[in-house]
């Protein structure tokens, strides 16, 4: 087997659910003195490395998250046919520790075969899936370089994400009257049922082209004769379009307060922002080194915009020039998440390409 797949067997077959990422770590950083590197890692368990320049030219880093969303069993990766697989049944964690291997295996190409760089930082990333809470924390005043790429979109190699969406969240609590349903209805008041209106007068699902709304988790009441007396719900929204999103979020807002005022009920709503959108040309440098990576390593560019956020978001948003790269993940999040052994090779090859054309930039 290749340095590449060995290195992603051993880290898919770890669980590292956000805030359980500690044993990927101490792959990681074990791996990084292996190479003579000086992994550092700072109170949010990310893990930082650095390459000395041995010329001139553009330096770069490379970011990947080291968590995972929740196994629901046992981690059993096999290779079957060319293709990565979770035998267990559950996720197969290529969401991202692909992107780790792929990173971690072009390092130690670039020190084996002595390549040339302008210049390489490392970035292993904490509880990336609940919030981008391990980039967010980081110190990006420690880069050198003000180019980054991650390996964070699920879809073919060669796709360029252009732009990741602006998203807000809404931690909603309706508050009633408690009374008995059977004998006093009357005196009570729902908060389900004014939660139930308000969410009814919400455009969820995919609203324009660029927007999106979600309520994803609901609870309420106590018991089935009682009329419940509270009610909570977690709602988001995702746009594109910054003045989209504000616009969105004061309809839904609008829409909590009616429903209360209908049903004789209260309602506050703690609006939390998850993170910042982003959007780049094609003429941008960070996306043109990548055009030109990806077909110096022959394959066909394309473009898109991502409904999701990754760790570029949080760097984009502190003033550096991120890209979300596609690496071949499939069905990231399900029992069928899966990556092509020849994916873990390509990204390898591309990943070195950049280096390459950085140095030459």
């Amino acid at each position: 087997m290749s340095e590449v797949l060995d290195l992603f067997l051993e880290l898919a077959a770890i669980a590292s659910p956000s805030g359980e990422e500690r044993p990927v770590a101490d792959v990681v950083v074990r791996y990084l003195r292996d190479l003579d590197l000086a992994p550092e890692e700072d109170a949010a368990g990310n893990v930082y490395a650095r390459l000395e320049p041995s010329r001139e030219g553009t330096p770069l880093f490379f970011c990947a998250h080291t968590d995972t969303v929740p196994p629901a069993g046992e981690l059993r990766p096999v290779v079957e046919n060319g293709v990565v697989r979770n035998a267990a049944g559950t996720i197969l964690g290529a969401d991202d520790k692909s992107a780790v291997a792929t990173m971690l295996e072009a390092a130690r190409r670039l020190l084996a075969e002595n390549r040339p760089h302008a210049g390489i930082e490392l970035l292993f990333t904490t509880q990336e899936e609940v919030g981008l809470l391990g980039a967010s924390a980081f110190d990006h005043a420690r880069l050198h370089a003000q180019l980054g790429y991650v390996y964070d979109q699920a879809a073919p190699i060669g796709e360029i994400i252009l732009g990741a969406p602006w998203a807000r969240r809404m931690d909603v609590v309706f508050h009633g009257r408690a009374a008995h349903s059977g004998m006093y209805p009357e005196e009570g008041r729902s908060a389900i049922q004014a939660a139930a209106k308000a969410i009814a007068d919400l455009r969820l699902g995919r609203v324009d082209a660029e927007t999106t709304a979600n309520v994803g988790v609901i609870t309420g009441g106590t018991a089935a004769n009682i009329v419940p007396e509270w009610c909570t719900f977690v709602a988001e929204a995702r746009s594109h379009d910054e003045r989209k999103l504000a616009d969105l979020v004061q309809e839904m807002l609008d829409a909590f307060t009616f429903a209360a005022t209908e049903a004789e009920c209260e309602v506050e709503t703690r609006l939390r922002n998850q993170y910042r959108g982003y959007r780049f040309a094609k003429s941008d440098d960070v996306v043109r080194l990548a055009a030109a990576a990806l077909e110096r390593s022959g394959r066909p560019v394309s473009y898109a915009l991502s409904g999701g956020a990754a760790d570029a978001n949080a760097f984009n948003e502190r003033g550096l020039r991120c890209v979300n790269l596609a690496n071949g993940m499939t069905d990231i999040h399900t029992p069928d998440e899966r990556i092509a052994v020849d994916d873990l090779e390509g990204m390898v090859d591309v990943t070195l390409a950049l280096v390459e054309e950085a140095h030459g930039a």
